[in-house]
């Protein structure tokens, strides 16, 4: 059996601060823009947000989505949240009042994400096999053809031009602000899920037949990742865009993307995990990862100096959401039980 044994004197450590019941699965969840809020929704629907996140300030319900929610998200200047759930509706909220400011129509039942664009206000969302895009005064500023199947995952390129789909039959890239029309990156298979490089040189997808596919974007060439023992649902992009870190199975993969890309190369494994990992996710200015797995362990990772975890905690079930703070000196815990945990990673004196 695993553990982790005692921390050490003069090593890091994660140090919880609080935690919060949220009543069922926490699906979702996001650091406002400051770091002074946190967002999150439940499997059954519900949607809280809770103010001062690092003194513990209140827990506040706003609303729920009938029969269930998908996705929470920030607008860049945090001036406002969305969610989307199992109603067909995207709901706008105002952090500051807590009340809902727009109900807006996806265009199928069920709403699998919503995400803002990067340094703007224009909102993404896809419902079925539709991409909409809603300026802030809640009219659609785009709507996409019907895709090949029901949309998987959305992702904006990080400078915020365009806007990438997984589904089935490939990536499809659109261009929701300029009337140019979409570029496919066709191959027989199905996305699941997808990550653009910070520096968009890449789009890295997880697919159906449990492999990892690298897509450079100037170019549409592709190449595959293959070996993984599940679906690969967990990517997540060290913040030069040199690295990705992918999940797919107890072990962390890491690809060197530097150079002529990750074409060719042996990757870098890191164990110690003894269940699959459900989350795995880099510091957005630092070098520390953090993954956590189905039996509640989470572990944090310096992945370019050493193949073992700098620290850990165990958690009472699986962790279902993992997100470091804007600073990168807090990481929320989201769980399979509703449990909600912030954690200070420090030095332990």
């Amino acid at each position: 059996m695993f553990s982790l044994g005692k921390a050490t004197p003069g090593k890091l450590e994660l140090r919880e601060l609080w935690d919060v019941e949220a009543g069922d699965y926490v699906i979702d969840l996001a650091w406002s823009p400051t770091g002074a809020q946190l967002a999150f929704v439940t499997v059954d629907g519900h949607v809280f947000l809770i103010d001062d996140v690092i003194t513990r300030g209140r827990l506040r319900p706003l609303g729920q989505h009938a029969g269930g929610a998908n996705s929470v998200s920030w607008r860049a200047d945090g001036g406002e949240l969305a969610t989307a759930g199992h109603d067909g509706i995207v709901r706008v909220w105002d952090p500051v009042s807590g009340t809902l400011q727009r109900e807006l129509s996806a265009g199928a039942d069920w709403v699998a994400k919503v995400v803002y664009r990067p340094r703007g206000s224009e909102l993404a969302s896809a419902a079925g096999r539709i991409v909409k895009v809603w300026a802030n005064t809640g009219s659609a500023v785009y709507e996409s053809a019907e895709h090949a199947s029901t949309i998987a995952d959305i992702a904006w390129n990080p400078d915020g031009s365009e806007l990438a789909v997984a589904a089935y039959n490939g990536v499809t890239r659109h261009n929701p602000l300029k009337s140019t029309p979409p570029r496919k990156y066709e191959w027989k298979g199905s996305s699941l899920t997808l990550a653009w490089s910070p520096t968009a040189k890449y789009i890295a997808t997880g697919e159906q037949d449990s492999t990892v596919h690298f897509w450079t974007v100037k170019t549409g060439d592709d190449c595959q990742m293959s070996g993984y023992a599940t679906k690969a649902l967990e990517l997540s992009w060290h913040h030069t865009g040199d690295y990705l870190a992918t999940g797919g199975g107890d072990t962390a993969t890491l690809w060197s993307c530097n150079g002529k890309g990750p074409r060719g190369r042996k990757p870098k494994e890191f164990e110690g995990h003894v269940a699959k990992i459900t989350q795995l996710v880099f510091q957005h200015r630092s070098d520390q990862m953090a993954s956590g797995d189905g039996d509640g362990m989470v572990m944090i990772w310096n992945p370019l100096k050493s193949l073992t975890h700098l620290t850990g905690r165990f958690f009472e079930t699986a962790v279902t959401r993992l997100a470091w703070s804007p600073n990168d000196q807090y990481l929320v815990v989201g769980q399979k039980n509703g449990l909600v945990t912030v954690l200070h990673l420090g030095i332990k004196l």
